[in-house]
């Protein structure tokens, strides 16, 4: 069983000698993410690259003791480890929900461009996720299951890698007997008021004790599911770049959504559009099904002109602006009252969860150039009535200036400003005024590229 076993992970991890990233291990402490570290720890090619993280959730009460057995174990296999605690906040989804996505974004915090996250799934997890789709009303996508292989996020270079979907759990308890393996058992997994448990503890057993042999058909249906998936994605492909626009905004993921380009496409093609834009925004995790997709039409898409519609998606916001949908992430409150700052060379000023950052040229449009020196920062919200004179340009309100550059009326109260003697004279990384710009001649020796850098 163990030479049967170790064939099939190096198969799926075949991939890997050719890159030069990291492996991170997604290990909970369970059988199976177990069993995956022992797995790749005996492969001495592969072991220098490989982490284990932990993600605690601090749902149980025996979680650190979860925590500290992982490190325990690591320490033996002598793989360095590390643990992520989370704070889990179910908005509606259900608590497994919310301990997913938790899970998901702490492993993206820890991955960078090349590396590779390996994941526990096996045949019997695969089996599960379809039914429970099925029964929920879903289409390819959710039929699809679990991929063996995607970007973490797609133009991320994180690569999520599952080597054991084609094992079944006996297979690896099996396996974590015969190498006297220790592991711990999530008090919750016996639950079958959690409905997962129920497919696992009750449903599927009976199902394939009364059809013997139907789980290899399954896997074989999730597969040609899988390459339907794949080839709907490539032929809608270019449809779905012709709604994407690049989006720079704060606290906005990298992409919004075209309406007018969206309401062009046949209206059953526009489901599967909202669902492409979503996905590069990096919204893997959570998709919604197609009830909330046609409430993005109706709420959003067909709200009048004068509203300013959204809608809640987990805690991102989906949102309309001058004829774009956009995927906002909560903006945090703000806690710092109006303050002294000094721009200078590698300024770094927290504002509202991002930072204002100078730099020595221009990285974006959204970049300004001015004079370093004094600044009174505040939020633009407390300007109301000021102009900003613009070099070679007349006088404008704050209304003008929003309008012209397009900022979302929801970025507009807290965009940072920045006075000198009460006057207006920049709204960073968009304006600046005449009085705060370098002078012509030594603009490039003296000035400073000034933008506002927020977090999605």
């Amino acid at each position: 069983m163990s030479e049967a076993l170790l064939n099939t992970l190096n198969q799926a991890l075949a991939s890997l000698s050719a890159s030069q990233g990291r492996l991170l291990v997604g290990y909970s402490g369970g059988l199976d993410s177990t069993v995956l570290l022992h797995l790749l720890a005996q492969n001495a090619a592969l072991k220098d690259r490989l982490l284990a993280l932990h993600v605690h959730h601090g749902l149980s009460a025996n979680a650190d003791a979860w925590a500290a057995h992982c490190e325990q174990q690591c320490a033996q296999l002598q793989v360095p480890f590390v643990c992520e605690r989370v704070v889990v906040s179910n908005h509606g989804a259900g608590i497994e929900q919310a301990a997913r996505e938790a899970r998901y974004q702490a492993f993206a915090r820890h991955c960078q461009p090349g590396d590779t996250l390996l994941l526990a799934h096996h045949a019997d997890d695969q089996a599960e996720t379809f039914f429970m789709r099925l029964l929920r009303g879903s289409g390819l996508t959710g039929l699809a299951a679990m991929a063996a292989v995607r970007e973490l996020q797609p133009g991320s270079g994180i690569w999520l890698l599952r080597p054991l979907l084609n094992i079944h759990r006996a297979q690896l308890e099996d396996y974590a007997a015969a190498q006297q393996l220790s592991w711990v058992d999530d008090e919750s997994n016996g639950d079958e008021r959690f409905e997962r448990n129920w497919w696992r503890q009750t449903l599927l057993p009976q199902i394939f004790a009364r059809l013997p042999g139907k789980d290899a058909a399954l896997q074989r249906s999730i597969a040609q599911l899988q390459q339907d998936q794949q080839l709907l994605e490539e032929l809608l492909q270019p449809a779905v770049e012709a709604c994407l626009c690049s989006c720079h905004w704060p606290f906005a993921a990298g992409f919004s959504c075209s309406v007018t380009a969206l309401l062009s496409a046949p209206a059953h093609h526009r489901p599967y559009l909202l669902r492409g834009w979503l996905t590069r925004c990096g919204l893997n995790g959570g998709m919604p099904g197609a009830e909330f997709l046609q409430r993005i039409e109706q709420e959003v898409i067909a709200a009048a002109p004068d509203r300013q519609p959204r809608l809640q998606l987990g805690d991102l916001t989906i949102r309309r602006y001058q004829q774009q949908l956009y995927l906002v992430a909560e903006i945090p409150p703000f806690s710092a009252d109006p303050r002294d700052v000094v721009i200078a060379d590698d300024c770094h000023i927290p504002w509202y969860g991002g930072a204002l950052v100078t730099a020595p040229a221009a990285e974006s449009r959204y970049d300004v150039l001015v004079q370093p020196g004094s600044y009174h920062l505040v939020p633009a919200g407390t300007c109301q009535g000021m102009t900003l004179k613009i070099a070679g340009r007349p006088r404008k309100t704050l209304k003008h200036l929003w309008q012209e550059a397009g900022v979302p009326p929801w970025l507009r109260e807290c965009w940072p400003a920045l006075l000198r003697d009460g006057e207006l004279c920049a709204l960073t990384g968009l304006y600046v005024a005449e009085s705060a710009q370098p002078p012509a001649e030594r603009r490039e020796e003296e000035g400073r590229f000034l933008r506002w850098q927020g977090i999605f």
